[in-house]
């Protein structure tokens, strides 16, 4: 058997963020104890004293590559699911896209090739999104970091959720092939079912490596999902 992945968390402190470091550390037999990459001394403490996992102060923001590429030294993936959170225009672009950007150049320095990032459902199609009050730069900065983590030789996984709930896990999903068609009925999916699809990816990179996957809660069980992706 191979030895327990090491994750790093890039938002553990969201609400993606936060329900994988719990799916993550209530399995060790397949992950290391995982690693948080947080921007406050306060969420060091809490993740350190409270939740017993290991954690950085790094901001993916402020800090350069090399500082970032220091604090994911030796993981065995990382997982992209900070955003700026509705604080602003700029931080959109200086977190969910520039942030992305140098967190996907420290791995590239440190070797870290399995690279998980959360952007956005539709990302891709300018006429979904271009009149959408209030999303118009949030989708220009996903669509964006999208394409640059697809031009690298990192083993990435996009991940493109619908309209996110704070629902219970259902642990199903609509297939991969179908969620933009029928997007326009359903648009939604769970936070913790987020969560649980990007632990599978880490899982089975063979079905997940180099993949677009959009999610929308549906009737598929995630470990059918993951397999009608290979």
């Amino acid at each position: 058997m191979s030895s327990p992945l090491k994750v790093a968390i890039v938002g553990a402190s969201g609400k993606v963020g936060s329900f994988l470091v719990q799916l993550l550390k209530n399995d060790p037999t397949h992950f290391a104890t995982p690693l948080a990459l947080v921007r406050t001394a306060e969420q060091v403490k809490h993740w350190k004293s409270e939740v017993g996992i290991d954690a950085k102060l790094t901001s993916v923001e402020t800090d350069d590559v090399d500082t970032i590429a220091n604090a994911i030294n030796g993981v065995d993936a990382v997982v992209f699911a900070a955003g700026a959170g509705g604080k602003g225009v700029e931080r959109i672009f200086t977190v969910d896209l520039d942030g992305c950007l140098k967190v996907a150049e420290a791995c590239e320095k440190v070797g870290t090739k399995r690279f998980v990032l959360v952007s956005a459902i539709m990302a891709e199609n300018r006429k979904f999104w271009w009149d959408l009050q209030g999303l118009r730069e949030y989708y220009i900065a996903k669509r964006s970091a999208d394409r640059e983590i697809r031009c690298t030789k990192l083993d990435y996984t996009i991940v493109q959720p619908g309209w996110l709930t704070n629902d219970d896990s259902t642990g199903k999903y609509v297939p991969a092939d179908k969620a933009e068609s029928v997007f326009s009925d359903h648009r939604e999916i769970a936070r913790k079912d987020v969560a649980l699809f990007i632990k599978e990816a880490l899982l089975h990179p063979k079905e997940t490596n180099r993949k677009t996957i959009p999610l929308l809660n549906g009737d598929v069980p995630v470990q059918e999902f993951v397999k009608q992706l290979d």
